[in-house]
């Protein structure tokens, strides 16, 4: 019984009825999404790079390695390129009616506090913008990250962390 299955199969097979199907182990996985370079003249040693024009940051450990790279949401050409620090942070902060979670400032400007923390949201709880608009520039000043990478950012960066904004 065993062969004839086996015989039917491959004379379907043949005359292409069934498609072929590689065994499991045979198939290959597609292919990773290749992470972007930190960019090139961002400083050296412990620090976060924070694109302004890729709207992305980097997590750079001390030997150079990645410790996470993500997408997020800035105001475009704002603060402007240089070396900054870590300067302040809370675990939640409000702003007119939202309120954000993991607060990290490292820019203060005659106005405003900047800082990395969560998407923003409402006094009802929902958030101000998709995580799917990550890596838009939607933000009046801050830089806006998913929960999970707001958390990580708040955990990685204390007090005092370089942030170098390039371009």
């Amino acid at each position: 019984m065993r062969r004839t299955v086996g015989v039917v199969l491959l004379v379907l097979l043949g005359l292409g009825v069934l498609p072929a199907v590689a065994p499991a182990s045979a198939q290959e996985a597609p292919p990773e999404p290749a992470v972007p370079a930190v960019p090139a003249d961002s400083g050296a040693g412990r620090r976060i790079v924070y694109s302004n024009g890729q709207q992305r940051i980097w997590l750079v450990e001390e030997d150079g390695t990645l410790a996470n790279t993500h997408l997020v949401s800035g105001r475009r050409h704002f603060p402007r390129p240089g070396t900054y620090a870590v300067f302040s942070r809370s675990p939640v902060t409000r702003s007119g009616s939202v309120s954000m979670r993991y607060m990290v400032r490292w820019y203060q400007s005659p106005r405003l506090a900047v800082g990395f923390h969560s998407i923003p949201t409402t006094r009802h709880g929902r958030p101000i913008q998709s995580e799917s608009q990550l890596g838009t520039f939607r933000s009046h000043g801050c830089v806006r990250q998913s929960l999970a990478d707001a958390a990580l950012v708040w955990d990685w960066a204390p007090l005092g962390t370089p942030v170098v904004v390039v371009p």
